[in-house]
């Protein structure tokens, strides 16, 4: 082999086993690399050629070929926030199924290298993802933007630039209507109110559902509460996580509210609910029923010797609903939190309060989602104003 090139800038020698020219170059991480010229390439276009690497390579713009995968680049970027500590659980579980959905939408690039993934085959992909709530759309496309960025990072260099950063490229819109949650009606309350203290009096789900509607904490909440969150002396109850899932999709008691700051290490849903009669009542006669699961939850299935399913509180909620006709539209535990936010609104509640009574983040405009009046309300008001 007769070398034609060298220091430091690459060599081209003679190959005479395949009777062809080839280069050896070093790339940026430092891997040493081999070309070999092209059937019908000349030897001047060869040397073309092999120049533009070297060139690419001393201005860091040389794209090395590689098979990564859109779909491969998501799954580490998945399982990189998990031994990060940055997802957990239920929300590790969310990334995964958002993948999935990604995989239908996107099959037609999804397993395909991300270097030959063209700005034509995400626009075609963005009809698959209109089937999908808004909020998952949000998520598949937080992900695949991810993807795109890691692969044109200057430690990666899979792609020269980001497609996804393109001014063409509009994220979709659902073509699912979102549905509204309505706070209950006056009359739609007091028939709740009045099945959970009479008929249902002594359901084992009526106290699970008193206490999420009296202190608008999520269901997950409500189920994670033992008997050292109460604090008899300031008469307070202590809110400070919640119940939530493993990566296996099992049950468990988390370390934190929904609203846990990983990047601080602030629990910004940690609180205290101030404990009044009516809450008092619910939870003395939870205490009376002794207490005998190894987490001291106010609420645990004996039966099972497990935790309480929050599906099973909707599936009740629902029962009641019907067997009842409390009221025309769905009646879930989210129902339940929304209408206590909206009540502490209609009642003049100050909004930084509602915030932390609710467990939302300070000056987060989720808040108000939340909150809405009911037409009551809404009529009275107007009547003060004329």
């Amino acid at each position: 082999m007769n070398k034609k090139r060298g220091n430091g800038e690459g060599s081209i020698t003679f190959h005479k086993a395949s009777n062809r020219y080839m280069a050896q170059y070093t790339t940026i991480d430092g891997q040493r690399k081999t070309t070999y010229q092209k059937k019908n390439e000349s030897l001047t276009e060869f040397k073309k050629r092999f120049t533009k690497i070297i060139n690419d390579i001393n201005q860091g713009t040389y794209i090395e070929k590689r098979n990564d995968t859109v779909k491969n680049i998501i799954e580490k970027h998945i399982k990189q926030k998990f031994n990060d500590g940055i997802t957990k659980g239920n929300s590790y579980n969310r990334d995964k199924n958002t993948l999935k959905s990604i995989e239908k939408c996107c099959y037609k690039f999804i397993n395909r290298p991300i270097q030959k993934v063209t700005l034509n085959d995400i626009q075609s992909s963005k009809e698959n993802m209109k089937i999908y709530s808004q909020s998952d759309i949000n998520k598949m496309w937080r992900l695949l933007k991810k993807a795109f960025s890691i692969a044109s990072s200057p430690s990666i260099q899979l792609i020269p630039f980001n497609i996804m950063q393109d001014e063409n490229l509009i994220k979709p819109m659902s073509d699912k209507k979102t549905k509204k949650v309505y706070p209950l009606t006056t009359d739609e309350r007091e028939k709740l109110k009045s099945v959970l203290d009479n008929e249902e009096k002594n359901h084992k789900f009526r106290n699970i559902v008193k206490m999420e509607w009296l202190t608008s904490m999520r269901i997950g909440e409500v189920l994670a509460r033992s008997k050292n969150d109460i604090n008899k002396n300031e008469k307070t109850l202590h809110i400070h996580n919640t119940l939530t899932k493993d990566e296996s999709g099992k049950l468990i008691v988390g370390e934190h509210t929904k609203t846990y700051n990983k990047e601080t290490g602030i629990d910004e849903g940690e609180r205290n609910f101030p404990i009044d009669e009516e809450l008092e009542d619910i939870i003395n006669n939870q205490l009376s029923l002794k207490i005998v699961n190894m987490y001291g939850l106010l609420f645990w299935d004996y039966e099972n010797n497990t935790f309480i399913n929050p599906r099973r509180v909707n599936d009740w909620l629902e029962s009641i609903n019907k067997k009842y006709k409390i009221s025309k539209k769905q009646l879930h535990n989210h129902r339940l939190r929304h209408d206590r936010i909206t009540q502490w609104k209609e009642a003049g509640i100050d909004i930084s309060a509602i915030q932390y009574l609710a467990g939302h983040v300070e000056n987060s405009n989720v808040t108000d989602v939340y909150i809405d009046v009911s037409q009551e309300f809404a009529f009275e008001q107007l009547k003060k104003a004329n």
